[in-house]
């Protein structure tokens, strides 16, 4: 997919100010007699993105990040009493940083009124249906061990008519499945090792439990939860994704527009 640069650059303070209810002019703080404002607090996480609104609206996590304000307070006191801001560096920084922020508030003013449609959605949704297939995939289980005492061990249990997530979460040394009784979830060919692949997609009912497999991790042992044919996503689960690709396509374009105007506005050498 085309990386979008211009919408990258707007993004960055795409979060409202006022989450969770939060009052712009409220204090929470005061530092050396200079007040910090609810609305202060708020712009110093917006970069952090969603989760870091998020943590604010918990006690602890407003807490915290208050905190972290007032130390960033702290040290621009410490500097300014050192100096830090006539030194030329600081200034090319400050410069560049006010430069940047005054272009995303132009692009994000230019941008502010784009609205797409569910139609506009459904419509491209009707003319690009190879966008939406979903190919076929498997929903599989493994118990992962690295040894071949380890695997005569869990073949024993199997064989014994132990309950293969039970076995999964004694054995299994596989990090990111292991608690969950060694469930992957659903994946389609191309995802896993070429050797496990091959392996799970030759079984063929639910509650098929396949031969040791060896891979580059180690030794698997995969069952079969569900064989999933090719199917296309119906509209209403891919709407909100098409929607968003809609509106960042549209912005894209809006912006690479406006600025091959405002070459011809402003004078633009390359070197």
């Amino acid at each position: 997919m085309k990386q979008k640069f211009f919408t990258a650059l707007i993004l960055v303070a795409a979060f409202s100010s006022f989450a969770f209810g939060a009052e712009a002019d409220k204090i929470v703080a005061r530092v050396a007699s200079q007040d910090i404002t609810e609305r202060e607090v708020l712009d110093f996480i917006k970069p952090f993105g969603q989760q870091a609104m998020m943590l604010y609206g918990s006690e602890d996590g407003k807490k915290m990040i208050i905190n972290d304000v007032i130390s960033m307070r702290l040290f621009a006191l410490k500097a300014q009493e050192e100096k830090m801001d006539e030194k030329p560096d600081f200034k090319e920084t400050l410069e560049n940083t006010k430069r940047a922020m005054l272009a995303q508030a132009a692009m994000r003013d230019l941008v502010k009124d784009i609205v797409i449609k569910d139609d506009d959605a459904q419509k491209f949704y009707d003319e690009n249906p190879k966008l939406f297939v979903q190919p076929e995939r498997v929903h599989a289980r493994h118990i992962l061990v690295s040894d071949d005492e380890t695997l005569e061990k869990v073949q024993a249990e199997l064989k014994a008519g132990k309950s293969f997530d039970v076995v999964a979460k004694e054995f299994s040394i596989d990090p990111g499945s292991a608690a969950n009784g060694g469930d992957l979830g659903e994946f389609p060919k191309g995802v896993m090792v070429k050797e496990f692949e091959e392996t799970a997609f030759a079984l063929k009912n639910p509650g098929d439990v396949s031969e040791p497999v060896k891979s580059q991790f180690g030794w698997h042992i995969i069952k079969l939860e569900e064989r999933i044919s090719e199917s296309t996503a119906p509209f209403a689960q891919v709407k909100q994704q098409i929607l968003q690709e809609l509106r960042e396509q549209k912005t894209q374009e809006i912006l690479e527009a406006k600025s091959k105007e405002l070459e011809e506005k402003y004078k633009v050498e390359r070197f």
